[in-house]
C-alpha cells in the first residue's frame, strides 16, 4: 500500500515551492535528559518566510489552486495565525497575488505574522468575528467580491476541501520521514505533532498505509480539543477519496494526547516550560500554541511510557508568534538596571542619536 500511496501523491499537482526533504535532526541533549533518542522532523526549515508546515501544506492547496486556474489567493484566521502568512509568503514565491482577511478578537499586535504580512505587502481585511467559522464566511465574501471583480480567487483555508489536500500533504510527509528513519536503521518509534485535525490526519494516514511499528500522536492545541477525532478521521476519509484509494482507519487508531481545553490562541504554563526547557537543551525554539503545548504533551507521555524506543517530534514552526506573545513568555517584569525605552531605531542623513556620536561605542 506504501507504494501506491506514493504513486497516488506523486500524481497530485505540486506547486514548486519550499525547500524538501526537511531534515530530520538528533537532539543529543534532550536524548541524555530522557535516556532515550530524540529526533526533530525540521518542517520548521521549508525555507519561506522562516517556514513551517503550511510550506508542505501549500504544495497541494496552491498546487491544486493553480491547476484550477487561480490568479489571487484568499485566506484567513486570527492576526497571529500561521496559516495566513504563509499563503501570503507562498504566494509572493509564486508570483501570485494574496489578499488575507485576519480578525483581531484575540489580539492586534504589529509583530510576529502581521510584521511578516506587512513587509511581504500584502492586502489585508480586518474583521472582529471570533470564531474560524465566521472567519471562513468573510474569506468567502471576499471571494466573491473578488469574483465580480473578474478576479479567479481560490480560498486556500478554513475548508473542508482544503483540509482534505492538508492531510494528502502529511501523508506524503510521514512517508518523507519513514525513509529518513529507515536510513538511519529505525523502525519502531513514536511520532509526535502538534495537531488534532488534518496535519495529524495525514500523517495517521500514511503510517497506516506504510505498516510496520512507527506510531503517530497528536496534540490538539488548547481549544480545539473537542471534535478533534471526528475531524482527523473525516479528513482521513476525504483525502482517501481524493486519492481512490481505499484504507481501514478506525477511532481506535487515533491517539490524541491532552484533551485540548482552554481558550484557542492562549498559551498555558506548561507549554512555555516546554518552550524554555527545548530552547536551554538545544536552541530551538518552539511556540507559544502548537509546538509547545505538543511538545508538553510528549514529555508527559514519555514519563509514563518508558523505554529505550526513539521519540520523533514534528516541529512544525510558527516561531514568528513568539515575538508577539513576548508578556506572556517572559512576564511585564522589567530588567534590573535597563531604562525601559523604546528608541527610533531607523537611520538616513538627517537621523542623530547620542550613541552614534560617542567615540567607543560601536555595533558588531
Amino acid at each position: 500500500m506504501r507504494d501506491l500511496l506514493a504513486a497516488r501523491l506523486a500524481r497530485r499537482p505540486h506547486a514548486p515551492v519550499g525547500i524538501f526533504p526537511t531534515p530530520m535532526q538528533r537532539m543529543a541533549r534532550l536524548s541524555q535528559r530522557l535516556g532515550r533518542p530524540v529526533f526533530f522532523k525540521r518542517e520548521d526549515l521549508a525555507g519561506i518566510a522562516i517556514a513551517g508546515s503550511k510550506i508542505r501544506i501549500l504544495q497541494h492547496t496552491a498546487g491544486d489552486a493553480l491547476d484550477r486556474g487561480a490568479d489571487l489567493f484568499v485566506a484567513g484566521g486570527y492576526v497571529q495565525s500561521n496559516h495566513p502568512a504563509q499563503v501570503a509568503a507562498v504566494g509572493c514565491a509564486l508570483g501570485v497575488p494574496t489578499e488575507l482577511v485576519l480578525d483581531t478578537s484575540k489580539g492586534y499586535e504589529m509583530q510576529g505574522n502581521l510584521l511578516l504580512e506587512s513587509l511581504m505587502g500584502i492586502k489585508v481585511h480586518v474583521v472582529r468575528e471570533g470564531s474560524y467559522e465566521a472567519i471562513r464566511e468573510a474569506c468567502q465574501r471576499l471571494v466573491g467580491r473578488l469574483g465580480r471583480r473578474g478576479k479567479r480567487a481560490r480560498l486556500l483555508t478554513l475548508t473542508p476541501e482544503i483540509h482534505a489536500l492538508s492531510a494528502l500533504a502529511y501523508a506524503e510527509g510521514f512517508l518523507e520521514l519513514a525513509a529518513q528513519l529507515e536510513a538511519a536503521g529505525i523502525r519502531d518509534a513514536d511520532i509526535f505533532v502538534g495537531s488534532g485535525g488534518p496535519t495529524y490526519a495525514g500523517l495517521l494516514l500514511g503510517a497506516r498505509a506504510y505498516g510496520g511499528r512507527l506510531r503517530v500522536h497528536g496534540a490538539a492545541p488548547h481549544g480545539l480539543g473537542t471534535g478533534a477525532r471526528e475531524r482527523v478521521l473525516a479528513a482521513v476519509r476525504a483525502a482517501l477519496a481524493l486519492l481512490d484509494l481505499e484504507l481501514p482507519v478506525g477511532s481506535g487508531d487515533v491517539s490524541l494526547l491532552g484533551r485540548g481545553e482552554g481558550v484557542y490562541g492562549f498559551t498555558y504554563p506548561a507549554a512555555i516550560k516546554a518552550i524554555r526547557k527545548v530552547a536551554a537543551a538545544e536552541g530551538v525554539l518552539l511556540d507559544p500554541v502548537y509546538t509547545g503545548n505538543a511538545m508538553a504533551e510528549m514529555l508527559r507521555w514519555a514519563e509514563t511510557h518508558r523505554g529505550d524506543t526513539p521519540l520523533v517530534f514534528l516541529h512544525t514552526g510558527g516561531v514568528t508568534a513568539l515575538f508577539a506573545y513576548d508578556r506572556e513568555l517572559i512576564g511585564l517584569r522589567r530588567p534590573r538596571g535597563v531604562p525601559a525605552r523604546r528608541i527610533s531605531r531607523i537611520g538616513g542623513r538627517n537621523s542623530h542619536h547620542p550613541a552614534a556620536a560617542r567615540p567607543g561605542v560601536a555595533g558588531s
